[in-house]
């Protein structure tokens, strides 16, 4: 028999948590008045709520959602991928410390070198 039923709503191992519950559980959880959201997003309270019952939603959805709440899901629900990435602002940290790094070994070389020569004059 063929399976007419379509083939991306179907679950797989690896798919990513309800999204509906996902952000149900962050807006009860932090005490977001659902009408507030709502608003933001130009919609109906009731058409908000539909959105907990949801799997997933459009990536404007989620953007606007995040917006609203002031919370990066997009950036939350990217850490659930195990996938290794680095922000530009992770690698401008990276390089930023390893310059301190080499300064410090400087300053460190620099420390020797006068406790060497407060040791000869003394």
């Amino acid at each position: 028999m063929i399976d007419n039923s379509k083939r991306y709503q179907k679950t797989r191992k690896g798919d990513p948590k309800h999204l509906g519950n996902y952000v149900q559980f962050h807006v009860e959880k932090n005490k977001i008045k659902k009408s507030y959201v709502s608003t933001f997003l130009g919609i109906l309270p009731t058409t908000f709520n539909q959105y907990f019952k949801q799997p997933s939603f459009q990536f404007n959805i989620l953007w606007r959602i995040s917006l609203a709440v002031k919370h990066n899901f997009l950036m939350e629900l990217g850490e659930q991928l195990n996938i290794p990435y680095e922000t530009k602002a992770e690698k401008a940290l990276k390089v930023q410390l390893l310059e301190k790094e080499e300064y410090i070994k400087s300053l460190e070389t620099q420390l020797k070198v006068y406790k060497g020569i407060h040791k000869v004059t003394d």
